[in-house]
């Protein structure tokens, strides 16, 4: 069927991972049958396309199974048998990577029902749990439920094929954020191997290196730059404190990279400066790898991103999708935790909005689709639609996109006491989840107030008795300044009138912006009115001066 080279020579931003989870008789691939196969196809950080459907496995099921997972022999009855849809999952998965949570147990279903049915199959594989193993150490299991709950993705329809892939599919796209972020993993074949590799690194290179630089650093913020024997710079770090960051280059780690493990090697010399906070050092960090391009620092010429509800302005009739890039051709709205988030807020948008839910550009009249009949849809393809009343609606969405999420989940509270007292008790879970998700998005959605672009604030927190002062202005960053206390307000001045903005490049903007949500302390929002000396006394105040 595939390969198994086929798909895993290239970054694995431009790989598509086939996340599947499968519900079975029993726990031996050679003796049991498939009663539930789900697949969630993931690219470039998105969910693209999913294949879900119930199986009949031609057996009875066992009670423990029905049990657990809540399908019954009824419900499998008129079901598709595996070889019935063979065909099928094979289109569906050909081109991609095979992913899983524990993915030894569903590849084994699946090729045992393929070889049943005459295919032959091989692929790829990435194993969720394993790739947790390797990233986060501390947890004291790698269940799906725990991971996902350390990662504030909800599961619904918890130990059904259809719930569990795609909480692992959101999992997978946290993953691979985090293991180039924190190991330097760009490659799909690395990414393979990074998840079984168990070497350790030689103790015994460039000890001397690093111990030097740990001895001289102090236990503050701030950016490492190793060079190699030629003098040139082939990795920048960053450190919420130099010391114990530099001091962890000298202990085996099992976890670390062929990637980490090659750059220890080739190092020679270690300097580091510090910076006034965290952030900063973050943000010097990326321009510094942007300006030397560190042979060890593939990944993070972009780092993290975070996910931004988008009301595109592109057509006639604006619509809401979710980007991680940021451009001129809508008004964005977060940064959002995470794709799990982003997904819900969107789709409680779609389901309580009338906006345009399909890519169609509405140049002549035509047949609505189904979400005008169960209205969802304005449906201006039909022609004739209000263009004033489509704004109204717009203008609802963007009060909603600015955090106002009490009318709906008050809604939904009432919805979910129905449907206790109706004993409906999953889709209660998944509407008291909903309501979880929506209530911690509104918290960061209700600090900006607004469309990234059409808010200004400053941001200004206080470290070792200096303020380090940024400002965003028509969705553009000016700063930051390092002022004292008696330079607070020249600061301010310069940086709300005077200082260049950083034009088109979005990416500190996006650290910036997920920083201050986790610190909302030095938050503070901007209107044409506020005077410098009152900005400064909330500055002074809130940091406690």
């Amino acid at each position: 069927m595939l390969s198994p080279d086929s798909e895993t020579e290239n970054n694995f931003g431009d790989t598509v991972f086939s996340v599947v989870d499968v519900e079975t008789t029993g726990s031996m691939a050679s003796n049991e049958r498939i009663i539930e196969f789900a697949a969630y196809k993931v690219y470039k950080g998105k969910i693209i396309d999913e294949y879900t459907t119930l199986l009949n496995p031609g057996r009875h099921i066992p009670n423990f199974i029905r049990n657990m997972t809540g399908i019954s022999n009824e419900m499998v009855h008129g079901a598709p048998s595996f070889r019935e849809v063979a065909g099928t999952i094979v289109d569906f998965l050909s081109g991609t990577v095979f992913t899983a949570h524990n993915s030894r147990f569903d590849y084994s279903f699946v090729r045992s029902e393929m070889e049943t049915a005459g295919f032959d199959f091989e692929m790829p594989q990435l194993c969720t749990r394993k790739l947790s193993s390797r990233i986060f150490p501390q947890l004291p299991r790698k269940a799906l439920d725990q991971v996902c709950h350390h990662l504030g993705i909800k599961i619904s329809g918890r130990h059904r094929a259809y719930g569990d892939a795609r909480a692992t599919a959101h999992l997978l796209i946290e993953l691979l954020e985090l293991v180039g972020e924190r190991h330097e993993i760009v490659a799909t074949d690395e990414l393979l191997r990074f998840q079984n590799v168990s070497s350790r690194i030689d103790p015994h290179k460039n000890q001397s290196v690093f111990k030097k630089a740990m001895m001289a650093s102090p236990n503050s913020p701030g950016v490492y730059r190793v060079y190699d024997a030629h003098d040139e710079i082939i990795y920048v770090g960053k450190a919420k404190n130099l010391k114990l960051r530099i001091a962890s280059y000298l202990a085996e780690n099992e976890k670390d990279s062929g990637k980490v493990r090659n750059m220890l090697r080739e190092a020679k010399r270690v300097e580091f400066e510090t910076t006034p906070s965290e952030l900063s050092a973050f943000l010097k960090e990326l321009r510094l790898i942007r300006e030397h391009r560190p042979k060890f620092n593939a990944q993070l010429v972009n780092p993290r991103r975070f996910p931004f509800i988008r009301l595109s302005t592109e057509n006639k009739f604006e619509r809401l999708d979710i980007v991680y890039e940021l451009e001129e051709d809508g008004r964005y709205y977060g940064p959002l935790e995470n794709s799990f988030v982003a997904e819900q807020v969107l789709f409680a948008a779609d389901k309580y909005f009338k906006l345009v839910k399909c890519e169609k550009d509405f140049v002549r009249p035509f047949d609505p689709c189904l979400y005008f009949h169960i209205e969802r849809c304005m449906a201006p393809c039909r022609g004739g639609v209000d263009i004033s009343e489509y704004e109204r609606e717009v203008e609802a969405v963007e009060e909603f996109l600015s955090g106002s999420f009490e009318k709906l989940t008050s809604e939904l509270r009432l919805r979910l006491d129905e449907l206790s007292k109706k004993l409906e008790f999953e889709e209660a879970v998944e509407t008291r989840d909903l309501i979880e998700v929506l209530e911690k998005a509104s918290s960061r959605l209700k600090l900006l107030d607004g469309p990234l672009g059409r808010v200004s604030f400053v941001c200004g927190w206080l470290h070792e008795n200096q303020y380090e002062i940024f400002v965003v202005r028509r969705g553009l960053l000016a700063g930051p300044v390092v002022v004292n206390n008696a330079e607070l307000e020249p600061g301010l001045t310069f940086l709300l009138n005077k200082s260049p903005l950083v034009a088109r490049d979005f990416v500190p903007l996006r650290i910036l912006l997920n920083y201050a949500f986790k610190n909302p302390q030095g938050f503070f929002k901007v209107s044409s009115k506020d005077e410098v000396a009152e900005l400064a006394c909330e500055v002074r105040t809130v940091a406690g001066k």
